[in-house]
């Protein structure tokens, strides 16, 4: 048998070492076709530009229309703070869509704030690049917005950031998947902070209400300005003082130098919302009025301590940094007096 010349040799093994560069030239064109140019690798090349606050050149990306209302959250580190508590981040394989061929899904898969949660996105074939590699584009959207609502307060804070209120609301975009922190702290007002995971676009905004509670700062003030008004009301030496929820009425003769009002038991200001304001509930005070009574008939004189309990209402003129209690005298009160003692 004849074996080959040595030309014949070499040329055998090109032809091998080409087919072989050929073979994996083919191979890694499938694979790349399949990883870096797949549809589920431009989802995970957007969730990197959000991650990393590109907004501009995720929304080109994503092809995606931006609805009115509060841009702050697509770009920057507001986009960047939305991005901090997904985690995990996973794509599935793209999935043929059954009435047409050249449009796929793909699911991601991911945690926000350490609960499972998944989004879905549709991208379509948009022909070849260099030949070899599919080129895929995300199906036109309109980014999600989220609706913020609260009362009492010109603005809130997002992400740490703070956003204007126009008559205690807001609307802004975003892009998804985002966990988007909302809640605010004034002087006088504040909210826990509530936490929404947008997951994908939709027809209604996704709502954050806030709902607006007193700070103990509000309160202690409140309260302290009804003492000191009643206080106040303890110093005039009558037995109506002026502007004042109580009043005694007797047909004896009083000392003038004997009066002396007491409050007994300040009232507990109970502050709520109510159409739009803050108000305060009724109020009662029960008080303690020493003097000296003398009988016009018989001259006969009494040292007496009556309590009683008053109602009365105040208003309230409140912004988130000040407050203001206007107490409301009223001629009809109920007194509820005690024997003498």
């Amino acid at each position: 048998m004849n074996e080959p010349n040595p030309v014949t040799r070499i040329a055998l093994r090109w032809a091998l070492a080409a087919l072989a560069v050929v073979i994996l030239l083919i191979l890694s064109i499938i694979i790349s076709n399949r990883t870096v140019f797949s549809a589920s690798a431009q989802v995970k090349t957007l969730q990197q530009l959000l991650v990393e606050g590109r907004g501009g050149e995720a929304l080109g990306l994503l092809n995606a229309t931006v609805p009115e209302g509060d841009a702050v959250a697509l770009d920057g580190v507001v986009l960047q703070r939305t991005q901090q508590g997904i985690t995990d981040f996973t794509v599935d394989r793209p999935l043929p869509d059954a009435q047409d061929a050249d449009l796929v899904s793909v699911t991601a898969h991911y945690k926000a704030g350490g609960v499972p949660m998944e989004s879905s996105y549709r991208l379509r074939h948009d022909g070849k690049s260099w030949f070899f590699f599919d080129t895929w584009k995300f199906e036109e959207t309109v980014l999600p917005t989220v609706l913020v609502k609260a009362n009492t307060v010109n603005e809130i804070e997002l992400n740490e950031q703070k956003i204007p209120l126009d008559q205690g609301r807001t609307t802004l975009p975003v892009f998804f998947p985002a966990v988007l922190d909302a809640g605010f702290e004034t002087r006088n007002f504040q909210a826990d902070t509530r936490g929404m995971v947008v997951t994908g676009p939709s027809d209604e905004p996704v709502e954050i209400a806030l709902r607006t509670e007193p700070t103990p700062h509000f309160t202690e003030t409140v309260n302290q300005q009804v003492r000191d008004y009643l206080d106040k009301c303890t110093e005039q030496k009558v037995l109506m003082p002026s502007n004042c929820p109580f009043a005694y009425h007797t047909s004896a003769r009083v000392d003038a130098e004997s009066i002396n009002w007491k409050i007994a038991d300040y009232p507990d200001p109970e502050v709520s919302y109510y159409d739009g304001t803050w108000v305060l509930g009724p109020l009662t005070v029960t008080t303690e009025l020493h003097l000296t009574e003398q009988d016009l008939r018989t001259g006969a004189k009494e040292n007496k301590v009556i309590k009683s309990d008053f109602g009365f209402n105040a208003k309230l003129e409140t912004s988130t940094t000040e407050v203001s209690v206007r107490p409301q005298s009223t001629t009809e009160q109920q007194v509820a007096s005690a024997p003498a003692r």
